[in-house]
């Protein structure tokens, strides 16, 4: 069930409070019930919330029912409108009807009535989306977008993003990728060594156009292939035999190296373009194409560098280095933009995943460790300074673990010392956000106390420089109350104590605590209190 939010508005506080609480609104799909006591703070509420049925009143003091739906309709058309009122009569039908008002209910409606009602107009928004959704037109353009999903998916798993199996097996089978995730594949890197400065871009994308379908050509006869285009402009191209291949590894081996120098070939005589190609050993999809990728860009730096129309296979490298980053380490989201955004619990799973591959390394731990160290004191230096601290105001009595080095050297103590860290960061982040939502709190009361005659929601997040959404919701949670209802509580308070004044009149009473209208001023009060101002004043 789709999940919709609701406004329910009547200048008569208590209807609308007892409607709120009268019916079973999650089980009917309606997640968020608004509340507004007139037409001027209905409007306002919907310009920072999306609202899918109004409830409105008709008779209301300042703008009626039907004048609040008339703004409505001239900004957001979609929002389905139901009018409840005591008067029965023929023209407010007929003008209800005019502003395409979707039901219009007499007072007093049973609560079973209004939620029918309110049913049947969440079917028809249900109805209206379908309809909106044409099938065959969102199948289509899914198909058009199957190329740029097929390469998004493998520059994930080249740069070593992990995917849970089934959901790898579940994503290839809707991309029509009929790869087969337990026989090894090999990828392919080509570099095009021409300077393209020159060439307009739509000559030069029609040119990699090309190239791409020279290279799926001719390995399409022999290979499943799957490409993409990596960020240094690298034609990336993943490769696995047929079913029925035959021949040993090195005859399959042999045919992988002809078939990419006849790309190459074909490629310099059609196109006119020089190109290096690298092709890495085989492996394991997705556990070993991270490892692949990599290698395949270091035999580019560490064995072509600007060398031209160069070929290279990276078994046939006999001087390969040994030692290679980690993966985990480097594999998006990194340790950076993970801490950039405070997701902590993503952060401690990376962790995790890259002390397991840590631990997996039979030499040279010492490397990795230090590897380790360096870019996690590197991002928690990054997050520190971001929020204008220094090293000791976040660790405290922890800072000479923290700058200890020697905790690269061993991966237990290197492990400990980076989750501690990871736990003070986290730790630190929580006080934080709850200091400043305080701190927020404290200047939108003391804001709406000094501004009590004059003050909005849209005021308000103008003074502290945020989104009235965001405002919004922020002082529900930390007050318990809606913005509007706190306002007009305190303007309620106010007025009690200016009516011990028997010199004031119930006029300029009003328009102190925020009220053009006397009579307005006195329906509220009245609503709120079980009795008039001057009843009020009459018992003091």
């Amino acid at each position: 069930m789709a999940l919709y939010e609701i406004l329910l508005v009547d200048d008569h506080t208590h209807l609308v409070d007892s409607m709120a609480i009268a019916l079973p609104w999650e089980r009917m799909g309606i997640t968020t019930v608004h509340k507004a006591y007139s037409g001027e703070e209905a409007l306002e509420l919907l310009a920072y919330h999306s609202i899918d049925i109004i409830v409105t009143d008709i008779q209301m003091n300042g703008m009626s029912g039907l004048e609040l739906i008339s703004n409505v309709n001239e900004k957001r058309r979609n929002i389905k409108t139901v009018i409840l009122t005591g008067h029965d009569e023929f023209q407010y039908a007929k003008e209800a009807l005019q502003h395409r008002v979707s039901s219009y209910l007499l007072k007093p409606v049973p609560n079973d009535e209004l939620e029918l009602t309110i049913r049947e107009l969440i079917a028809e928004i249900e109805q209206e989306g379908k309809q909106l959704v044409d099938q065959q037109k969102i199948a289509g353009l899914f198909r058009e977008s199957l190329p740029k999903l097929r390469e998004s998916l493998l520059l994930d798993l080249l740069e070593g993003q992990k995917l849970p199996a089934s959901s790898l097996k579940e994503k290839m089978g809707l991309y029509n990728l009929n790869f087969d995730l337990e026989q090894s594949a090999t990828l392919l890197c080509i570099r095009v060594e021409e300077n393209n400065s020159d060439t307009d871009l739509y000559s030069f994308s029609l040119l990699e156009y090309a190239l791409c379908n020279i290279t799926e050509e001719v390995f399409s006869r022999h290979h499943r292939v799957w490409q993409c285009k990596d960020p240094y402009d690298y034609l990336i191209m993943l490769v696995q035999p047929l079913e029925g291949a035959t021949g040993s590894e090195s005859e399959a081996s042999a045919m992988l190296e002809d078939l990419a120098r006849q790309v190459q070939h074909q490629i310099k005589l059609y196109l006119k373009m020089k190109v290096s190609v690298v092709v890495s050993h085989s492996g394991n999809i997705p556990r070993d194409l991270a490892t692949m990728y990599r290698a395949a860009l270091s035999t580019y730096s560490d064995f072509i560098g600007y060398q031209t129309e160069s070929f290279l296979n990276v078994v046939q490298v006999q001087t390969m280095i040994e030692l290679r980053p980690l993966s985990s380490l480097y594999a998006t989201p990194t340790l950076m933009q993970l801490i950039e955004v405070e997701q902590w619990g993503a952060l401690e799973k990376k962790l995790a995943m890259i002390f397991d591959e840590l631990d997996g390394q039979a030499s040279n731990t010492n490397e990795y460790g230090f590897e380790i160290y360096t870019a996690l004191l590197q991002a928690f230096t990054y997050y520190v300074h971001k929020k204008g601290k220094r090293f000791f105001e976040v660790f405290g009595r922890d800072i000479d673990m923290m700058l200890k080095a020697d905790a690269s050297w061993s991966a237990g103590p290197l492990r400990e010392w980076a989750f501690v860290s990871f736990h003070l960061l986290k730790a630190y982040s929580g006080n934080r956000s709850d200091s400043l939502r305080s701190e927020l709190m404290d200047r939108v009361y003391r804001y709406v106390e000094e501004r009590l005659s004059e003050v909005t929601l849209q005021s308000v997040a103008d003074h502290v420089h945020l989104h009235p959404v965001y405002v919004s919701n922020l002082f529900k949670q930390g007050s318990g109350e809606n913005f509007s209802a706190y306002v007009l509580r305190l303007r309620m308070d106010k007025a009690v104590q200016l009516l011990k004044n028997k010199e004031m009149k119930v006029s300029q009473i009003a328009l102190e605590v925020g009220y053009q209208k006397p009579q307005y001023f006195i329906k509220l009060f009245k609503n709120h209190f079980g009795m008039t101002p001057d009843a009020w004043k009459a018992r003091l």
